[in-house]
Formats: C-alpha cells, structure tokens, sequence
C-alpha cells in the first residue's frame, strides 16, 4: 500500500485546518506539506466498479470492488465506517488503527491508520434500504431489519442481528436502546404505523406512519417524517430508563410546525431538516426536554445540487453548480466560496463530502477537487487548496473523520 495512505483518517480535519494557506496545486511540496493535505476521501464511480481513496487527486483503488458501477455510499455516524449501496448489494469499508511499532515502557509509539478496507460482511438482496441508527447500519431486505454494529466490521467474520417482527417491515428499523438485561428497543415501521417494540413484541406506543420519508438519529433521540396520505408529519421518539424498572421505555411526540415531507440529517447533536415546501428547520431541545423547531423556517437557497452538515457545529453546507454556501442554524450566511476553476458544471457534476469544519467539493466537469475549510477560532471558510482529479465520472463521496461531541446552536 502506498505509505501516503499511512495517515490516520480521523485527524484529517485538525491536519487541514492547522495549514490553511498553503495550495496543492504546487509542484514543490515538502513531506510536512503533503501531510498537512492528507484526507481520507473514498469515492464511488458511475463508469466503475472500484472503490478508490483520493491521494492528491488520484484515484487508488482499494483490493475489492462494490458489486455494481455507481454505487451509492452512507458514511456511519461515526464517521469510521461507510456502507457501499447498489441495486442488488449492501458492502461496508471500515477503517481502522494498527500499531506497526511498539516502544519500550513509557515512551510514544507509532499509531497509524491504514485506510480504508472492505469489510468480509456483505448482504445481497434486491433494492436494500440503509440507514444510520445508534452506532448501527440498519439494513431493510424483503421486509426484514437487520442491524450491522459499527464496531463489528473489522472481524474476520462479522455477523448482523436479526430481530423476527411479525410483520412486513417497509423501512429499516430505528434500533433506540440496546443492552444485555433488556434487550432490544426499536422502532418498526409496517407501513400503516410506527410502532416502538420491545424485543419482537410490540408496545402500545405507536403512531400513524404509512410512508417513511427520512429519520436521523442522535443519541437518546430519533426523528422521523411521516406522510399519511396527503398530510405529512414529523415525530420525535425517545428513549429513556424506567426510574422504577430500570427498563427503557420510547415515547413518541408530534413535532408542532411542520406539516411537510422532511429529509432529515444529524450532526454533534443537532437536527436539521430540509422540506418540500423548500424551508429548512432546526430542532432544538426546550426546557420540558423535548425537540421543538428552533427558531423560524427559512428557505433554501436558489440552485441547491446537495445540502449536508458540518461534524464539528452542524453549520449547514450548501453546494450549487458554482459555490459552497455555509448557512447558520437562523438561515444567515455565514460564508460563499466560489468554485472558481468550475465554469460550466451542473447538478450533475459535482457532489460534496462533509467533515469537521471542513468540506470537500468535487467537480466532474473540470475534473477539480476543491478543499475547504477555516481557520482554528476564525469566523469563515475558504478554498484551502485545489487538486487534479485522475477520474471525471465521480458518482458519491464520503470523508473518513472523527464525527461526535455536541454542537451549540449556530445563531
């Protein structure tokens, strides 16, 4: 492998900020220079089946391949694993730390993280459905969830956990709580309701829920959006411990104020939604320990190709064909950076990859990798350097990174 590729994947985002200034696109670099530059960026192809990391624009493709062209890829709330989605095939790379030198007591060693690996895991099956739930991919496939643990993926041989619903599940399972003396805690959707169950026994908490159009998840809560036949809703659940019992129980409340189809996504504690009615909303916790919209709606910025959030403050990333916008949680701008070397891109040609106040913005058409980020402790972003892309045909992007912590609110 490629000792470039020796660098570890969650310290990408402290190495980019620590160097702003500095452009790839030098000739002469110093080795302190390209290890300023490092990023863990797996990328997908639509003309290909590799899967490849990024290393100064170059597309290296990893040992193993996805099992179709194009596919789709879901970075773990982790932000160490990502789950590789095509038609008929779920696959998951991980990454991982080894230790290749080990010092006498007391002094450092070498901790480098060999990036990244497809995982002895796969689940074939037609039209999977995969989501992110409290540290699991939750995998839907002929009508059942099965839940693939984060921290399993790098074992020789990893095993899913199945749960035997007694009904058709039409979206992957919300896993809410899990221990040992309890077991499980979900939330099961049937395509008539959500339903909270214990084990494989449901409860009596529920809801209407016919069509599932997104959930995020963070810690003790989830959210959802909902359409029941014209009327679109958004629901929290969430999970606490029985004072009495010392069980876990769910309770489900109606979010007021949003009566829209929702696409909801969740970073360092936030949840951020965009609506088909064009507006985004910001949930907040208020003081009876419930979510509630923060603040006003706002509405979306013309030409939006992607929307994703920051890891680190949840600041809301926003790419057009022809600039990285970055929104407050109040709908403020907080900086617009022009992607200066794209001059004719569409929707089509660019996707983005979200990381810890930073960004990576990548253009078919100009065949142009765009690094951006800001300054430790400064208030906007900008283009931190600019990289050649070996490869035009660029389908989805994730960045490896150290994702977690709690977020204040971006006002």
């Amino acid at each position: 492998m490629n000792t470039l590729f020796k660098v570890s994947a969650l310290t990408v985002s402290s190495l980019l900020l620590a160097a702003c200034g500095s452009s790839s696109d030098s000739d002469s670099h110093s080795d302190d220079v390209h290890a300023e530059h490092a990023h863990s960026l797996l990328i997908s192809q639509a003309n290909s089946d590799a899967l490849s990391v990024l290393e100064e624009g170059q597309a290296e493709s990893l040992a193993g391949t996805a099992a179709a062209n194009g596919a789709q890829l879901l970075l773990a709330d982790s932000g160490e694993a990502a789950a590789v989605i095509t038609a008929g095939s779920v696959q998951f790379v991980f990454v991982h730390e080894e230790h290749d030198e080990e010092e006498s007591e007391g002094e450092a060693h070498d901790e480098e993280e060999e990036l990244p690996e497809l995982s002895a895991l796969q689940i074939d099956g037609v039209n999977p459905k995969v989501i992110n739930s409290n540290g699991h991919f939750s995998v839907l496939l002929n009508g059942t969830t099965q839940f693939v643990p984060y921290a399993v993926l790098e074992n020789a041989a990893p095993e899913a956990e199945t749960v035997a619903y007694a009904v058709t599940e039409t979206y992957p399972a919300l896993l809410l709580h899990e221990d040992e003396t309890h077991g499980l805690l979900t939330l099961v959707f049937d395509g008539t309701n959500a339903v909270v169950y214990e084990g494989d026994e449901a409860t009596a908490s529920t809801t209407p829920c016919a069509t599932v159009n997104s959930t995020a998840h963070v810690d003790e809560f989830a959210v959802v959006s909902c359409t029941n036949g014209e009327n679109s809703t958004s629901f929290s659940v969430k999970a606490e411990e029985n004072t009495t019992t010392g069980e876990h129980e769910a309770e489900i409340t109606t979010i007021a104020g949003i009566a829209t189809a929702v696409e909801w996504q969740s970073r360092a504690g936030v949840f951020v939604g965009l609506g088909a009615d064009n507006k985004f909303y910001v949930l907040e916790e208020n003081a009876n320990e419930a979510l509630e919209v923060e603040g006003t709606a706002f509405a979306k910025p013309e030409g939006l190709c992607q929307w994703g959030l920051d890891s680190q403050q949840a600041d809301i990333f926003v790419l057009t064909s022809s600039q990285l916008l970055v929104l407050n949680h109040d709908g403020s701008q907080a900086a617009a950076v022009t992607l200066d070397e794209t001059s004719n891109a569409s929707c089509d040609d660019v996707t983005m990859a979200a990381a810890s106040q930073a960004v990576f913005v990548l253009d078919n058409s100009a065949q142009k990798l765009y690094e951006i980020d800001k300054d430790e402790g400064a208030a906007f972003y900008h283009i931190h350097g600019r990289e050649d892309l070996s490869v035009n045909d660029v389908k989805a992007a994730v960045n490896f990174h150290e994702i977690g912590g709690q977020a204040t609110h971006a006002h």
